[in-house]
């Protein structure tokens, strides 16, 4: 028991304790709350904000109504979701050899490429994979990714400028048919936790059109020859004047809404559906589960279906 004496004042103690706590409070309340910086320049065709006086293509209602003729768009979150890791530079190295050899140099010959050890490949037939490697600021991107013991082998891939345009060149490689990064547009598990996404999305559909495309696509893989076929490259918007809260969507179809009207969608890929959105696999997962994350926000399954107010969304010209 402390003897009884004149009493020291505490006023030192208390200072000392607040001022731990206000580092600490400010310490977590910064890491939590603010945003990750995204991938990609701030001029990234998927960073910058539709323009209201943006103009619609001539086509657009055919468009429209061709890649929405289920009803829906669906929610790519397991076979076809995209496992995003970081690395570093204690992040092992590994060989990767590309398996297609007629589309020009493999992009990671002469590279030690950063995988994790625990990195899997989406387990859909695309077996994609992407890789961060933050202190190089390099995006390293995979399709029909396979681990061979202390090798990798992928189809096709590329090497992409974390702080470029989220477009590829024919010197970085491909991973996908656009010419655009895997990583671009890709729905992150966090942002859909903290309720925002700061960038427009990444589209497939089944009704791409066979050699057209446009900028900022590169290329295609699209073999439909309908007219009303949408070009890969081609960026689609909700219309500026809707007003979102009037149609009493489901939270994960309004944060999707929200980001159709301000940043829109960039239509990247042949898919097998009229129209899929991509999101980031969940790393806390199971291999057939869409992870807790989406469920709670009214996504419990693969292919989850997104209902939006087609006849408010717009292909630009």
């Amino acid at each position: 028991m402390q003897a009884m004496g004149r009493p020291r004042s505490a006023l030192p103690l208390i200072v000392g304790v607040c001022l731990v706590l206000v580092l600490a409070v400010g310490v977590v309340t910064d890491s939590r709350t603010r945003p990750p910086r995204e991938p990609f320049d701030d001029d990234s065709p998927f960073r910058t904000p539709v323009a209201a006086d943006t103009p619609v293509d001539p086509n657009s209602a055919a468009m429209v109504a061709r890649i929405s003729r289920d009803g829906v768009m669906y929610a790519n979150l397991v076979e076809f979701a995209i496992p995003i890791y970081s690395a570093n530079d204690d992040t092992p190295r590994f060989r990767v050899s590309c398996t297609i050899k007629d589309w020009g140099p493999c992009p990671f010959d002469g590279h030690r490429v950063p995988i994790p050890e625990d990195a899997v490949p989406s387990p859909g037939s695309d077996g994609a994979m992407v890789v961060i490697d933050h202190d190089r600021r390099l995006v390293y991107e995979f399709w029909r990714a396979q681990r061979h013991g202390d090798h990798w082998t992928t189809s096709f891939g590329a090497i992409n400028d974390l702080d470029g345009s989220g477009w590829g060149t024919y010197e970085n490689g491909f991973s996908t048919a656009s010419g655009a990064s895997r990583l671009g547009g890709v729905i992150r598990v966090d942002e859909m936790r903290r309720g925002v996404i700061p960038h427009a999305l990444a589209l497939q559909s089944d009704s791409v059109c066979a050699e057209v495309f446009r900028p900022p696509a590169v290329k295609t893989d699209g073999t439909y020859e309908g007219p009303d076929c949408i070009p890969e490259g081609a960026r689609l918007r909700l219309a500026p004047d809707v007003d979102i809260d009037a149609f009493g969507l489901a939270p994960a179809a309004r944060l999707i809404a929200q980001a159709l009207q301000t940043y829109g969608a960039f239509v990247v890929d042949y898919g097998g559906a009229p129209l899929s959105v991509s999101f980031e696999r969940d790393p806390a997962a199971g291999r057939h589960h869409p992870g807790e994350t989406y469920g709670q926000l009214g996504m419990p399954w693969d292919y989850s279906m997104i209902e939006v107010p087609w006849e408010h969304l717009e292909v630009l010209a």
